[in-house]
């Protein structure tokens, strides 16, 4: 199992200096670079009105990650591709992979938020499901070619690479054979410079809500999943899902579990009541700031709630509904059997901790974050180990 660590950045005064704030996150990617963390997760958002989401450029923001540090991988999780010109994006997703050394991981995401496709791209609001999806795919497909095509072209409903006509300007004659048309003297080749560092291509994810669709397409076009906040038992459900879609992509069996993670909210502390009693109350801020899924995200496949709970929790959802479904908290060795549980029943390749919501005090989160580096995350892999060694 890997463990990868979830860092936003988070004002709810919107009064902090930026740097500050940035100096926090360099603080907990340099903890976890030395700790034992194979990747550090980057989100992106825009417009933010409360101060919750303070991440819009990931791009940027893993390069100065990359920097700062040498052994963990540095992870956009998600790229909103369909907020991006496709060109753009491929350019800096190739300079970035080579600024990290190779270490770069890009989790794609077609976006949740209207108040950012409207500002950015109208033709990807994600409340016309559709035409949202039609942006990412046709994105998607031109970064891939961009990527692994030295010269290639691009003619979909949304874009078109080249732009058609072009033959000439002040600074680029077109004369090369491999670009043009040879009747017309017309460009009908791009490139990209510079390519990616790693072969292919970085490795990729789909941040995905885990409907088949998704998990189709994400097998059917080389990536990975990443799931948030599910039970086992729905990992389980969607997990065999994905490998048969992968196994049937690839013509071969894929091993179950293979190029899956999760994101679980965690907090390490002396206890389970020190861990609720320090963090529980930002977390639970922030799941009902958001609570537009409702409690249906938290369900085992096929639970039904009674009607009375269910519209409880649609207008607040509590700690101790959440808690055993979808939360890693509590004591050192609490924590470690909840994900040794997560691993014997799911053989998921990596957890993604998340340690800081809106609001949560840095030196809470530095705290939770050493307990993983220095008590949890060896001891899982020991025992990990130890399980393989005895069945050799």
């Amino acid at each position: 199992m890997k463990f990868g660590y979830f860092q936003n950045i988070h004002d709810i005064t919107l009064e902090r200096d930026y740097e500050e704030l940035l100096n926090e996150m360099r603080e907990i990617a340099s903890i976890c670079d030395d700790g034992g963390f194979n990747c550090f997760w980057l989100p992106e958002h825009h417009f933010s009105i409360w101060g919750r989401e303070l991440m819009p450029n990931p791009v940027l923001m893993a390069a100065d990650i990359a920097a700062r540090t040498k052994n963990m991988r540095i992870g956009l999780a998600a790229a909103i591709i369909t907020l991006w010109h496709p060109l753009r994006l491929s350019e800096d997703i190739c300079l970035l992979d080579n600024l990290t050394g190779g270490r770069l991981e890009i989790a794609l995401g077609r976006g949740n938020y209207g108040l950012e496709a409207l500002n950015l791209n109208p033709a990807a609001d994600p409340n016309n499901p559709e035409g949202n999806f039609k942006v990412f795919e046709e994105t998607f497909h031109i970064l891939k070619a961009a990527m692994t095509t030295k010269r290639f072209s691009h003619k979909g409903d949304l874009y078109t690479y080249p732009a058609p006509g072009f033959k000439v300007d002040r600074a680029h004659t077109v004369d090369d054979p491999d670009y043009i048309d040879p009747e017309t003297g017309e460009l009908i080749k791009l490139s990209i410079y510079p390519g990616p560092k790693q072969k292919p291509y970085p490795p990729l994810w789909q941040v995905v809500s885990a409907s088949p669709l998704s998990l189709q397409f994400a097998a059917e076009n080389d990536m990975g999943i990443i799931m948030w906040r599910h039970t086992v038992n729905y990992l389980k459900d969607r997990l065999n899902m994905y490998q048969d879609f992968a196994s049937k992509a690839k013509g071969e069996e894929v091993r179950y579990g293979a190029r899956t993670a999760i994101l679980r909210d965690t907090f390490v502390a002396e206890s389970e009541a020190d861990a609720r009693k320090i963090a529980g109350d930002c977390l639970m801020s922030a799941f009902n700031f958001a609570n537009w899924r409702g409690p249906g995200v938290y369900l085992n496949p096929g639970e039904k709630l009674d009607p009375e709970l269910e519209a409880s929790l649609n207008d607040e959802l509590t700690f101790d509904f959440v808690n055993e479904r979808s939360l890693l908290f509590g004591s050192p060795n609490q924590v470690i059997a909840k994900l040794m549980e997560l691993w014997e029943e799911t053989n998921i390749e990596q957890v993604a901790f998340k340690c800081s919501w809106p609001g949560f005090a840095h030196e809470h989160v530095v705290r939770s974050v050493k307990l993983l580096t220095e008590e949890v995350i060896p001891e899982v892999n020991r025992r990990i180990q130890s399980r393989a060694n005895a069945a050799e």
